[in-house]
């Protein structure tokens, strides 16, 4: 019989459904009290109380409280967090602690609880002094403008704000501002951009919602402008003198042009950019001076270098040495005039040595013809006259000087026969033709007619001589 109430597995099953039956009974005939609690969302009354003050207030701990409750087993199923209110009301906050006692409501089923307490019982309350600080409105522009164009400026409104909150949050503000972006932009635009707050380092702040300003939801409003970018070429004004034996020879610069925006009055009629004298001078100056420009300072009103353009140019003014060089001139190359009819001249020596000075390579290929000599025989007497020289300028080189000469004048009459004339070199030195039409070569006192003939001097050169010195 024992074992057969044991191994009975529908017997085991039974009991335990009558157990369970019994203790049904028993908990709905007594229906006992049991403990229950829910977290509770805590509220806050009266804070215009600090607020008149010029006080702000936070929270020390948690912003919810746990409500404890007692309540019938059979009711235990209709309980809400929703049923409960808890709250503190500041105009009973205690200055010395900062405590705040916590205070309890039933909202919904009140019949059906009992002993409704709150844990904590009290809250603490931190208070400080509220900050009124105006604050001036920044842009960031972010992106670039379309091809061909440049950012110019942005106008904010409003461009400056009144910022409130508690001290500790109002302190860490730097700045405020605003991001705008341009990218693409090639033409003005306009819109509305959320306000940030920064702090010294440029990062951007998250304060709490206890600070506020008088800017609206929709942010700083903005308007966007763009300019034109035009390139336009440099020119250069240099003055002064380098120092003697050095000449200045030009300008070399690191850009031949800048790019610069603006208004389009003020780019209409600039299409070249002057760098001044006042910048540029190189008096007494034996080589290359190199100065560094910003083109900024010499742009019109209205017009600046373009954000993509470097302002700053290297400007070398190049100075070279000077050399000289000599070179032989015999009467052929001079031209003569001011000749008198009946009067014969002839050159003591008959060669010239002329020194000039210049720049390598202008002289390196400077001949005699360059040099246009001339020399004007009006007026000179009979005998041995002092010969003077004279020579077309020219930018290429400079005659330093050139050798003492005599000049013998001598009448046909009084030699009683004719003596053949100095050759005009205008237009009959190549020829070989006499004034009088005759062709003959000239030889002056002294002289071997053959020689001449031969093309060879009474110093038996046959070409110039040149010398170069540094």
């Amino acid at each position: 019989m024992k074992e057969r109430l044991i191994k009975n597995l529908g017997l085991k099953i039974l009991s335990l459904f009558l157990a369970f039956i019994i203790w049904l009974i028993v908990v709905n005939v007594s229906n006992p009290l049991v403990n229950g609690r829910r977290e509770v969302t805590l509220e806050i009354e009266n804070d215009q109380v600090l607020t008149a003050a010029r006080r702000a207030y936070e929270i020390i701990g948690k912003s919810t409280v746990t409500v404890g409750f007692d309540v019938h087993a059979r009711d235990n199923y209709k309980v809400q967090p929703s049923d409960f209110r808890a709250y503190i009301d500041l105009s009973e906050l205690y200055d010395v602690t900062g405590s705040v006692p916590v205070k309890v409501e039933v909202l919904n089923n009140d019949d059906i609880y009992y002993n409704v307490v709150s844990r904590p019982g009290v809250v603490r309350v931190k208070t400080e002094d509220i900050q009124t600080k105006p604050f001036e409105v920044t842009a960031e522009v972010e992106g670039t403008a379309a091809s061909g164009y440049d950012f110019a400026n942005v106008v904010l409104t409003p461009n400056t704000v009144i910022v409130e909150g508690p001290m500790s949050q109002v302190g860490l503000i730097n700045h405020v501002g605003v991001k705008i972006n341009i990218d693409g932009l090639s033409s003005d635009g306009e819109g509305n951009a959320i306000l940030q707050f920064y702090d010294g380092n440029g990062n951007v702040l998250s304060v709490d919602e206890r600070v506020h300003t008088d800017v609206d939801e929709t942010g700083i409003g903005y308007k966007v402008n763009v300019n034109k970018i035009k390139e336009i070429s440099l020119d250069f004004e240099v003055e002064g003198t380098a120092a003697s034996g050095y000449r200045f020879v030009g300008v070399e610069c690191s850009k031949r042009s800048v790019q610069v925006t603006g208004s389009r009055s003020g780019l209409a009629s600039l299409n070249v950019l002057v760098i001044p004298s006042s910048v540029l001078n190189i008096n007494g100056a034996v080589q290359d001076k190199v100065v560094m420009v910003d083109i900024r300072e010499f742009l019109p009103e209205g017009v600046q270098a373009a954000d993509s353009e470097d302002p700053n140019i290297e400007v070398r003014m190049l100075v070279e040495a000077l050399i000289t060089k000599t070179i032989e001139l015999n009467e052929t190359d001079i031209s003569m005039t001011g000749r008198e009819e009946g009067k014969e001249y002839a050159m003591k020596p008959s060669e010239v040595t002329v020194t000039v000075q210049g720049l390598k390579e202008d002289l390196e290929d400077l001949t005699k013809e360059d040099l246009h000599a001339s020399m004007d025989l009006a007026g000179l007497e009979d005998g041995s006259q002092e010969g003077s020289l004279q020579f077309e300028e020219s930018d290429r080189f400079t005659i330093l000087s050139y050798e003492e000469f005599q000049i013998e004048v001598t009448s046909s009459e009084s030699e009683g026969e004719t003596i053949p004339q100095f050759q005009e070199t205008e237009g009959n030195a190549e020829s070989g033709e006499s004034v009088s039409g005759q062709s003959s070569p000239v030889a002056g006192p002294g002289e071997d007619l053959s020689a001449i003939e031969a093309g060879v001097s009474p110093g038996g050169e046959t070409q110039e001589g040149e010398t170069a010195t540094q």
